[in-house]
């Protein structure tokens, strides 16, 4: 009889990979609704609109930079296709919609905020769902 068994080593608890932690709901949703407003307040201080590239930097940044600083694991990323749609949809179809209630003019800011923060609420709950490829 040898010492050495074919039973797989138990991670312990305390050693588990960092990257397949979900991702933190208030921290994500809040910073990614400030860095939209900023994105907003900015855009109302230009001389010109801001076009399509300029409105997707803030928040597109603020999630590079989290996926640089916290690791997160690409099973976690599946949760941006959802809640890409998700956004994309309340930003369209609320925006005209506010438009009839409130003016273009507030419309576009309070969808265009509405629409990311969405975004960040999906993405971090369906953090908590990892999926795979097998």
């Amino acid at each position: 009889m040898s010492d050495v068994s074919d039973e797989p080593i138990p991670v312990p608890l305390d050693e588990e990979d960092p990257r397949d932690q979900p991702a933190p709901f208030g921290a994500v949703v809040l910073l990614t609704a400030a860095s939209a407003v900023a994105v907003m307040a900015l855009a109302v201080t230009l001389s010109q609109p801001p076009g399509l590239k300029f409105l997707l930097f803030g928040p597109i940044a603020l999630v590079v930079f989290e996926v640089v600083a916290y690791e997160v694991y690409w099973r976690r990323w599946w949760g941006a296709l959802p809640g890409a749609v998700a956004g994309l949809a309340v930003y369209f179809e609320g925006r005209v919609a506010l438009a009839d209630v409130i003016g273009d003019t507030w419309a576009h800011p309070i969808a265009y905020v509405t629409a990311w923060t969405l975004f960040a609420a999906v993405f971090a709950v369906c953090s908590r769902y990892p999926r795979s490829v097998t």
